[in-house]
């Protein structure tokens, strides 16, 4: 278990570890007047339940007209009834578009077998309480009653003392190590030579270049 620090949520309870919501009461962290509070677990199991049986009844046709209703406030139909709503995870509100996108990629990770249940499943050990898709996309999901401002407003705007708000998704970037062909040599040693072919300075007694593989005395 990590130990409790000297930090302490919106409503005064400690906080433990480095999660988006207060262990004890739920509170979001980012909001300053502590009415915003995450869904609980069962709760988003529920909506996604009801979300499901919506599709069924109103012959899809009937959930995509309502989901365009509500989607603007960051909900679906499931998430409507149940009183739930989906924010950035930097406090900010979420719309049609990103809505669409969500779901597109809940969606998508159907595609991987057992990908559904695995990506809905997550949220049952997460410490934000996010599926897989909620964290590609940097959303979390809190209860429709005290996030209502967040719509209206736009976001939360500043948050408390001392709080960052979490940096946006990104994907790890790699960069080639060698430099491409014509590219300028770099600095070498005393007892290295450049490669012809890449430019990558090698050891003078290699036979073959390291990076590419090109020959060293050719």
């Amino acid at each position: 278990m990590q130990p409790t620090t000297a930090r302490q949520c919106v409503r005064g309870h400690p906080l433990i570890g480095d999660g988006l919501f207060c262990q004890s009461c739920g509170a979001f962290q980012l909001d300053r007047e502590g009415t915003v509070t995450m869904a609980g677990r069962w709760e988003r199991l529920l909506a996604w339940f009801v979300n499901t049986l919506l599709l069924i009844v109103t012959l899809v046709i009937g959930w995509i007209i309502w989901w365009f209703i509500v989607a603007p406030k960051g909900q679906n139909p499931g998430k409507a009834i149940v009183g739930l709503r989906v924010i950035r995870t930097d406090g900010s509100a979420v719309g049609t578009g990103m809505m669409f996108v969500r779901g597109l990629v809940g969606w998508a990770a159907g595609i991987v077998p057992f990908g559904n249940i695995v990506d809905g499943a997550w949220l049952l050990w997460d410490k934000d309480a996010q599926t897989l898709h909620d964290k590609v996309v940097g959303t979390v999901v809190v209860k429709a009653k005290g996030s209502e401002k967040i719509i209206e407003a736009g976001g939360l705007g500043a948050p408390p003392a001392g709080v960052t708000p979490p940096p946006a998704y990104a994907p790890p970037v790699s960069f080639p190590a060698s430099s491409p062909p014509g590219a300028s040599p770099q600095a070498r040693g005393a007892d290295e030579v450049f490669c012809r072919n890449c430019g990558r300075a090698v050891k003078a007694d290699a036979q073959f270049c390291p990076n590419c593989g090109a020959s060293i005395a050719g």
